[in-house]
């Protein structure tokens, strides 16, 4: 493998003006999603007595716009400037949230309504992060982007945290839809951070006119699926995202009904986990430095389906929720360490030109069996039950890892070098 040149000195990322803003827009716009991630399923589950098939049919909307949109989004941010079109999409999902506590004041939202905001969010989600990941190696240096990457997933774990520990009070005070009026206003704080960022974007790279979006969605996806090291990436992410996608479909329920927590204990434990990604966005790095990329990356993929165990071995009470709660914090420590690197090893190896349609083809194929997964655990926990799903899903979470480990990423022991150095690299703000 290609050994990555001499690292550059450089101050660190908190002396950068515009990384400070663009992190704290991002873990601010977290902190609200929590809060209506705890808030939607509780509104559909406890208020409108929604059936377990129907509580998925929610998860089902949230992932349905990744395969309706991605590719597209990745031909659209390759063609325009980006950061206009992620505060676009961050004012867009604070005005699709606002009808829920408009709503709320005369009654309860009916379950088409929860649907149909779950699905625009989602969809303004797809094109929006599509865009920032595109956006940060135009905003950094190359060399920084492993730093940047898991500083991001460390603090918005923390964000996480924090807004799903207040999901829950939030939603036993104020009720549901009225405690999503958090999240509108986390979006619009979002923005006018992102307004604040002055780095100028390199424009777009001259691209041959004569080619349709759907010749260069073609070519994205021939790159992801033809670059060694990205191929397995991508399909690895594919297998975790599908199993996470069922899990995360009927989990709520499960804990609501067999489990017979409140909400506020189930935001409780939403925020443990997030515990265990501010770790993993802190050591990710660190132990890639130390013993490469591969290893940590393979381990976390191993640890995830030890942890998910802890889920199906739970039982009512306080040892319960603090078995899933320790299980989350392992979980999501893993996922946020993988996702660190996996991230920065696709940012590097994509040319400038493609970093969109490259980080849009990995979210496509990586989320496109999202919605028949969820739609698959929901019709399976309404036949089988809700544990022996889990268990269904406990051992798909196996796969990841064999993809991973069967692949040439399992010998990558050290990052690789940047496809080329982008248009313009920023110096550090003062």
């Amino acid at each position: 493998m290609s050994s990555p040149p001499p690292p550059v000195r450089h101050r660190g990322l908190w002396h950068h003006r515009e990384f400070r803003l663009y992190s704290a827009s991002q873990q601010i716009s977290v902190a609200g999603s929590s809060v209506t991630s705890v808030a939607i399923p509780v509104v559909a589950a406890l208020q409108l007595h929604a059936s377990t098939m129907q509580v998925a049919g929610l998860a089902v909307a949230g992932r349905l716009p990744p395969l309706l949109l991605s590719l597209h989004a990745g031909a659209l941010v390759d063609r325009v400037a980006k950061r206009p079109i992620l505060i676009a999409c961050e004012l867009g999902s604070a005005l699709a949230l606002v009808t829920l506590p408009v709503v709320s004041l005369l009654g309860r939202p009916p379950l088409w309504q929860l649907y149909l905001v779950t699905f625009t969010v989602a969809a303004l989600g797809v094109i929006g992060s599509t865009a920032s990941i595109s956006w940060v190696p135009h905003l950094l240096d190359g060399d920084r982007l492993v730093e940047a990457n898991g500083r991001l997933g460390a603090m918005n774990s923390a964000a996480s945290m924090i807004g799903s520990n207040s999901g829950g009070a939030l939603v036993a005070l104020l009720g549901g839809a009225r405690a999503v009026t958090l999240d509108c206003v986390s979006y619009l704080v979002s923005a006018v951070l992102l307004l604040r960022i002055h780095t100028p974007e390199p424009p777009p790279p001259t691209r041959d006119r004569t080619l349709g979006m759907t010749a260069e969605i073609r070519s994205g996806l021939a790159y992801t699926l033809r670059t060694p090291l990205v191929r397995p990436l991508v399909l690895s992410n594919a297998a975790t995202s599908s199993a996470m996608a069922a899990s995360a479909a009927i989990w709520t329920v499960f804990v609501l009904r067999d489990l017979h927590w409140s909400p506020a204990v189930l935001g409780l434990v939403l925020g443990m986990g997030s515990l265990g990604g501010i770790a993993g966005g802190i050591a990710g790095r660190r132990l890639a430095a130390r013993f490469g990329p591969a290893p940590v990356m393979l381990t976390a993929l191993a640890l995830n389906p030890v942890a998910q165990c802890a889920t199906l071995v739970a039982g009512p009470g306080r040892w319960g929720a603090t078995m899933v709660g320790t299980a989350m914090i392992i979980q999501t420590g893993c996922a946020v360490a993988h996702g660190g690197l996996q991230r920065s090893i696709r940012q590097l190896l994509a040319p400038p030109e493609m970093q969109g349609r490259a980080q849009a083809s990995g979210a496509f194929i990586a989320f496109c069996l999202r919605p028949l997964a969820a739609l698959a655990a929901g019709a399976l926990g309404t036949a089988v039950g809700l544990r022996p799903t889990m268990a269904l899903i406990t051992v798909a979470l196996v796969l990841p890892f064999v993809v991973l480990w069967r692949s040439p990423v399992r010998h990558l022991d050290a990052l690789p070098a940047p496809a080329a150095v982008l248009a313009a690299p920023q110096a550090v703000a003062q």
